[in-house]
């Protein structure tokens, strides 16, 4: 594989295994010192007992004998003060008890015995003891430590060499872009542990791109039938006005030729999401006056609006001007002016153009919060608002194909407002307030 190695993955894992033989280590060593200590002292009591003993059964057989003065070994007896003087460092020690001391450089295991009315002091020099024993105690920490060494060493190597691939592969496969078709990255992993995890994956990727494949087609196909009918619609429509047609049928005919634009844009943006053509380049779309397309929509939706005897008003703060096509415009607006007079049985409808969007406000039921939520998050078709579904789901595509961002505001029972920000790709200038 020729990918930049990822050592997220592995490198926690190496973290967790780095602890685990410190801590190992440690509690290693600490038992280790502790049964050294242990058994320098239970040895060094064992010596000192046995010398102690021979020297109590010779004193009760010769109280008059001589007592050991080696380089290692020596006796007192605060009797024989005035022959041999206790040193004072052992005067103040509690008898029967065994006492390790440092004198100057030397250390010494001390016995202190009563023996009827004189007490006798037995010195064990223990300093080359205790050096070896600290000696081997710093053996054991260097070993330690080496083998922690060792151990993460070839344990980061061993998980890098192991997970890599794992991690390799999580970062592939979040990286695929949804729009990418025929992916492949079985290839890639062949012979390594996750070779068999590429192959579900692309084996899903396959079954995903045959569903996308299926539900664009259909999309197609069913948009392209839509057409024929649009357009016998509106050759019809245009024969009656050239045979000629009064006041009111000139305004059923225009109703006509409205809704027939309105269903031929839809198709449009159909067969644009259906295309997957997601990627737009503002720059090359043209100028988009928003207040003209507003009053544009609002009058289509004059007579739909009267019919529930519902006010369409409309604010302008800004003459603000965006590239994005006209008829996508017309179908986001659209939607949600035609959602509001579903909801609304009474009161308005109210448009408002701010300085970089525009809002839809209406004065009807309104919206549970679990379904603001679920609105906000996907289009989600609600219970009690039919109109929910396929416009709310283009108003949602629109929005995502140009970078807009949607938001639902709403109040049980006081009405919703739909509110659509511009992102400042597609503004064509700085909206300047009026």
């Amino acid at each position: 594989m020729n990918q930049k190695p990822n050592y997220r993955l592995h490198s926690r894992v190496t973290l967790a295994f780095l602890v685990i033989a410190i801590v190992s280590a440690i509690s290693y060593l600490t038992i280790m010192s502790g049964v050294l200590g242990r058994l320098e002292t239970a040895t060094l009591d064992t010596m000192l007992g046995h010398e102690l003993e021979e020297l109590v059964v010779e004193l009760a057989k010769n109280p008059e004998a001589q007592l050991p003065d080696t380089a290692s070994v020596k006796a007192y007896l605060q009797s024989r003060d005035h022959l041999r003087p206790v040193p004072d460092y052992l005067k103040n020690l509690d008898a029967n008890v065994y006492h390790k001391m440092r004198v100057g450089k030397k250390i010494y295991q001390v016995a202190v015995v009563d023996l009827n009315n004189d007490r006798m002091y037995l010195t064990f020099d223990i300093t080359a003891i205790s050096l070896n024993q600290s000696l081997l105690l710093v053996l054991l920490i260097s070993g330690g430590l080496l083998i922690t060494i060792v151990l993460v060493v070839s344990g980061f190597w061993l998980f890098r060499k192991f997970l890599l691939p794992v991690s390799n592969l999580a970062d592939e496969v979040s990286g695929i872009d949804p729009n990418d078709r025929n992916i492949h990255i079985e290839d890639k992993y062949r012979g390594y542990e996750v070779g068999m995890i590429a192959q579900a994956i692309d084996d899903f990727l396959g079954r995903l791109d045959e569903f996308v494949e299926r539900e664009q087609s259909f999309t197609a196909a069913v948009s392209h039938e839509l057409r024929t009918p649009i357009a016998v619609i509106g050759t019809a429509t245009d024969l009656l006005e050239l045979k000629g047609v009064t006041g009111e049928q000139q305004e059923v005919i225009n109703r006509i030729r409205e809704s027939t634009s309105y269903m031929g844009n839809v198709i449009e943006a159909l067969l644009f999401f259906a295309r997957g053509s997601h990627k737009l380049f503002e720059k090359t779309l043209p100028e988009l006056s928003l207040p003209r397309v507003i009053i544009k929509v609002l009058r289509s939706y004059k007579e739909e609006a009267s019919a529930k005897q519902l006010k369409l008003r409309i604010k302008l703060k800004s003459r603000l001007k965006t590239r994005m096509s006209e008829s996508h415009m017309e179908i986001m607006l659209g939607n949600l002016i035609r959602n509001a007079i579903a909801s609304t049985d009474a009161g308005e409808i109210k448009v408002t153009l701010f300085e970089n969007g525009f809002s839809v406000k209406d004065t009807g039921v309104g919206i549970e919060p679990g379904e603001v939520e679920l609105i906000n998050k996907s289009g989600h078709l609600t219970p009690n608002h039919s109109g929910f579904g396929l416009g709310l789901y283009l108003v949602k595509s629109i929005c995502k194909a140009y970078g807009l961002k949607c938001e639902v505001q709403s109040t049980v029972g006081k009405g919703a407002e739909f509110l659509v920000y511009f992102p400042e790709k597609v503004l064509v200038q700085k909206p300047a307030s009026e």
